[in-house]
């Protein structure tokens, strides 16, 4: 999965990240689930002001 580099938090301007995931009832499911698994969600979270800057799904390849 290519990284997305991001240089400044658009709400605050701060240059500090780190990455929280989110699981279990908030995963992400494909519109038509048949044995498809849901995945966690990836966000990147800005330290300075808290605001989630970037998500996206761990394992796209569920999405195809």
């Amino acid at each position: 999965m290519k990284e997305i580099k991001i240089d400044n938090c658009p709400y605050c301007g701060a240059t500090e990240f780190t990455k929280g995931y989110q699981t279990a009832q908030g995963s992400m499911y494909p519109q038509t689930f048949g044995l498809k698994l849901g995945c966690p969600i990836e966000h990147t979270i800005c330290t300075e002001c808290g605001s989630i800057v970037h998500s996206r799904v761990t394992k796209i390849e569920r999405f195809k």
